[in-house]
């Protein structure tokens, strides 16, 4: 019989996986545009070998190109590595502003196949809580909320200080269902916002979450 506990560990191993699943495909493409660059920096440089004259802007064009991927691979291995140590500690304080923002970044590839806008307003909000359990269960609800909106919508995103209570609102400007009608959190889900004493409330067009400031474990 599975346990309270087997699900929380489920739940972050599934987003984890996909985590993982979507990082390794954005740094198969930043090698694959360096690779088809670094090719084309090879022929040029053949070309200039044999005394055939090189412009000079596509030079220019190909390094920026190269240093652009870097950046962007940089970029992912940054966030993974943030993600991968919210597990050093079972209960720390954060920027709820700034662990949503980082759930946000981790799904970029799915938001952006989605081609949706997704922002998150920055707000000094900390929180005592499970951080890993805390991304895990944004991630499985930004998942959701990214397959049940249509292409090119906008989801907006704030958090907001309501004393002992910290909420987290996704909004649809257009008043559109974040999640398909009817729809109930799975069992992970369940698990993780008992774990983190949490309460979501779904409206037209949105949906908040409510949830202690401070979660001892």
């Amino acid at each position: 019989m599975e346990t309270f506990e087997t699900t929380l560990d489920a739940a972050c191993l599934q987003v984890f996986g996909k985590i993982s699943a979507a990082v390794s495909h954005d740094l198969k493409n930043v090698l694959a545009i360096v690779n088809e660059s670094a090719g084309l920096l090879d022929d040029l440089a053949l070309r200039a070998a044999k005394g055939i004259e090189v412009p000079p802007d596509r030079l220019g064009t190909t390094t920026a190109r190269i240093l652009k991927q870097v950046k962007r691979g940089d970029t992912v291995l940054k966030n993974l590595n943030r993600f991968a140590h919210s597990t050093d500690a079972p209960v720390a304080s954060v920027n709820v502003a700034e662990v949503v923002q980082l759930v946000v970044d981790l799904a970029g590839r799915q938001v952006a196949m989605k081609e949706l806008v997704v922002t998150v307003a920055p707000a000094e909000v900390v929180m005592t809580t499970g951080v890993v359990y805390l991304e895990s269960l944004l991630y499985l609800l930004l998942r959701q909320v990214i397959d049940t909106l249509p292409r090119r919508e906008t989801v907006a995103i704030s958090v907001a200080d309501q004393g002992q209570v910290v909420a987290i609102c996704l909004i649809n400007p257009a008043g559109l269902p974040l999640l398909p009608e009817g729809a109930e959190t799975g069992g992970q889900e369940q698990a993780l916002l008992h774990w983190l004493g949490a309460e979501m409330v779904i409206e037209q067009g949105g949906l908040r979450l409510h949830m202690p400031r401070r979660v001892t474990g």
